[in-house]
């Protein structure tokens, strides 16, 4: 079973393509969160809302949260049902026992003077949190646009690790066997962002201290957001969906000129209008832990129209590995094979902007 947020709102999708009610239709996702069977998802200014029975029933945790404006989630993989949140202004929350605490303070970075974000009120934030799995207290935290950070104490202390400054960070996996192996998905760097350069795929073999650019076979998709996964059971093996493009190139005029007014641009659709190939989004697989990607074989997951947002991996309803990835068309398709081949789940569920798959454990 999946949890998936589109903008229908929020609802679960079992291997049978068996959908479950919606919950807070028409509100935006912007981040999502899976531990076991309990969920978090970030609605748009309206905080964080948690479920502890796989999306069966809901409660409203955002009392006590500084900002509601939740851009990232993250469960921590060594202590059961703690919760961190990243937030507009950048912050770092912990959520435990009931109580939400504020982390180390983001702006005592010195390079924190140089954040900043294209669209007004220019504000950055904290695009993505990922916590490393084998290592307790060592999280990383992304700041649209900026730096990537780095806590060794469990977020009471965080420094700047410089290999990606100034780029377009969206997301960040950690090697399931490897920790000091990264794998950084940017955006395509613009005119608007500060230092301009960066684009598509990022690996650090040191924890993040360097970097080198993993482009090779990605062809000319160089946009990845944070589409990207490891296979659970040979973490050798990623998948990432890339995209041709940053989405001024490809999204509706309409959806550009509101989200620059409301100041949320996030998880746009493509228009014919703009583009006639529209996203031009293929899924890529590596093979040796994202140095080098070719595209998957099977056609439907190959130049695309329709942008994926989401790509996660984890166990199937049989409990077997398996990897899923929807389009803001609707569409959701998952592979158990490694990326071999893959499966239409479901159509028609609405513009997909996340998905995870839930453990029935």
């Amino acid at each position: 079973m999946i949890i998936v947020a589109s903008d229908k709102g929020v609802f679960t999708l079992d291997d049978g393509g068996q959908q479950s009610a919606v919950q807070f239709p028409r509100q935006q996702n912007m981040a999502m969160a899976v531990q076991g069977k309990c969920i978090a998802v970030a609605l748009h200014k309206k905080g964080v809302q948690l479920s502890r029975d796989a999306g069966q029933t809901w409660v409203d945790i955002s009392p006590g949260l500084a900002q509601l404006d939740v851009r990232a989630l993250a469960f921590d993989p060594h202590e059961e049902g703690v919760l961190y949140a990243g937030t507009e202004p950048a912050a770092v929350n912990r959520y435990c026992g009931g109580d939400w605490q504020a982390l180390g303070d983001l702006q005592k970075v010195p390079e924190s003077k140089d954040w900043s974000f294209p669209v007004p009120p220019k504000v950055p934030h904290v695009r993505c949190i990922t916590l490393c799995p084998s290592i307790a207290g060592r999280l990383y935290a992304m700041i649209e646009v900026g730096s990537l950070l780095l806590s060794e104490d469990g977020g009471q202390s965080w420094r700047a690790l410089n290999g990606l400054a100034g780029h377009d960070l969206h997301r960040l996996v950690v090697h399931p066997s490897k920790p000091q192996v990264l794998l950084a998905a940017t955006g395509t760097d613009t005119g608007v962002y500060r230092r301009g350069g960066a684009e598509g795929v990022y690996r650090s073999e040191d924890g993040g201290e360097s970097w080198a650019n993993v482009n090779d076979g990605l062809e000319h998709r160089l946009y990845a957001e944070d589409a990207i996964a490891f296979w659970p059971d040979d973490p050798d093996t990623v998948l990432v969906a890339a995209a041709d493009g940053i989405p001024p190139h490809w999204a509706s005029m309409g959806q550009l000129v509101k989200g620059i007014f409301s100041g949320n641009v996030y998880f746009l659709k493509p228009s014919r209008l703009r583009r006639f190939k529209g996203a031009d989004v293929t899924v890529y697989r590596s093979q040796d832990g994202g140095k080098n990607w070719r595209p998957v074989a099977e056609p439907a997951c190959n130049a695309l129209f329709d942008m994926v947002w989401a790509l996660e991996s984890g166990p199937g309803d049989d409990g077997a590995p398996a990897v899923y990835f929807g389009t803001t068309s609707g569409d959701i398709r998952v592979s158990r094979d490694q990326g071999e081949s893959w499966q239409l789940l479901a159509s028609n569920l609405g513009a997909i902007t996340h998905l995870h798959p839930i453990s029935k454990e």
